[in-house]
């Protein structure tokens, strides 16, 4: 498993980056979930938890071992 640290702020930022992306925005650097509303939900669930501090740590890809832990 490969672990790495970022910042609450990068994190957000990541994930707003997702969020442009799936709603068909400019590229990210992570795998882009597609025009699925199920998945922008969850995106944006992930977000609002991470914004309000209820989770530590996510994963960015269910088939990759790599955690992003959240660090304050």
């Amino acid at each position: 498993m490969n672990r790495i640290f970022m910042t609450r702020e990068e994190v957000i930022h990541l994930l707003l980056e997702a969020h442009a992306t799936a709603r068909g925005g400019v590229p990210t650097l992570i795998k882009p979930v597609g025009r699925d509303p199920a998945k922008i939900e969850a995106l944006d669930r992930l977000l609002l938890d991470v914004r309000a501090g209820r989770v530590n740590e996510i994963r960015l890809d269910a088939e990759d071992s790599t955690h992003i832990a959240i660090t304050d």
